[in-house]
């Protein structure tokens, strides 16, 4: 089966960490013996370079010949429509986010009629009742994230050893503090976590932000494996993969109540989720997971944990099916549908 993957965004010398995903979905694809190819519509922001991109898509596909198309983000969906492709070739579209949030449902209604398949990251009731919606998170690669000695880890990127790191990640970070990802969020949770100095080890142990922008693949595992958590306080998203890297490696993961982590905090340990998007309940959060004996953080009722829960949240990544390879088979199942 040969497969053209479509994509507006794909790592680079320049930015290794853009896109990753993409090209560690295809990697297990080819892995499980499909023919890969990938299309980067590489525009960086600009409409007009985003045309010559599409031109150059149409006359790749002039000359080759794939058994599906799969496009990732609606952009990618929006410049194959324009080559007229859909119209002859079997396709697939994964969005990256919820369509709300990726080009608005209207777009949605509009790419729905030229793709065989839809995939969604996480459930959205708005689009369960169309017949070619699928739900199919990103996969995560258990060899490359595995839990770690959290003080080699800081050793062999030379942070300090004796504080304790709470993580932010943003692969894109021309987004801006307010963007998606609330830079300026995080950043209020960690001051109201030292200006209450509720942390009752901070003279011994000192709280420090670390932040990821655009970290090679490779390196992600030393970074989430040197922190004590990563602290997610994004506005809205798909299935996001730096929190399944950092479950994958066991690393407890605190977030605001968006993608598929609601889901996943009844199966993994380590992934607890806020009710609401307020500084103050995340902070509660961080302090439950980081410092469980300070009277300001929530604790769980331990009776009250759901029997489905995992004892470690790798294993239940595992369990419930998000590894690259289970992923890669649920992908080639749904080009064997559309062919």
């Amino acid at each position: 089966m040969r497969v053209l993957h479509i994509t507006t965004n794909y790592p680079t010398e320049e930015r290794p960490a853009f896109g990753a995903f993409v090209r560690s979905q295809v990697e297990s694809l080819q892995a499980a013996g499909a023919e890969c190819e990938v299309f980067f519509l590489d525009g960086q922001g600009s409409v007009r370079r985003y045309l010559r991109s599409c031109f150059r898509l149409l006359r790749h596909l002039l000359t080759h010949r794939y058994d599906v198309l799969h496009c990732h983000h609606a952009l990618s969906g929006i410049l194959l429509c324009l080559t007229g492709a859909p119209l002859f070739s079997r396709t697939v579209l994964s969005y990256q986010n919820s369509p709300d949030r990726e080009w608005g449902a209207l777009t949605f209604y509009g790419l729905y009629p030229f793709f065989r398949r839809i995939i969604l990251k996480s459930p959205n009731p708005a689009y369960a009742l169309f017949p070619k919606v699928v739900v199919l998170p990103n996969g995560c690669s258990a060899q490359l994230y595995r839990p770690m000695d959290r003080t080699a880890c800081k050793r062999e990127l030379g942070l300090d050893e004796n504080s304790r790191y709470i993580l932010f990640v943003d692969a894109n970070p021309r987004r801006g503090r307010t963007g998606q990802k609330r830079e300026d969020r995080f950043d209020a949770v960690i001051d109201r976590l030292h200006g209450a100095a509720a942390l009752s080890q901070a003279s011994v142990r000192p709280l420090q932000a670390l932040k990821l922008r655009d970290v090679a693949p490779e390196r992600m595992p030393l970074y989430y494996n040197a922190a004590e958590l990563y602290l997610l306080t994004s506005d809205y998203e798909g299935s996001p993969n730096a929190a399944k890297e950092c479950l994958m490696c066991n690393v407890p993961v605190v977030a605001t109540p968006v993608g598929d982590l609601p889901f996943l905090s009844a199966f993994c340990p380590g992934c607890r989720v806020a009710e609401t998007f307020s500084e103050e309940e995340l902070a509660d959060l961080v302090l439950s997971v980081m410092e469980p004996q300070h009277p300001g953080a929530v604790v769980p009722d331990a009776e009250g944990e759901p029997e489905r829960m995992y004892p470690t949240s790798r294993e239940g990544l595992l369990a419930l099916g998000y590894s690259l390879e289970a992923t890669a088979q649920n992908l080639l199942q749904i080009y064997g549908e559309v062919c």
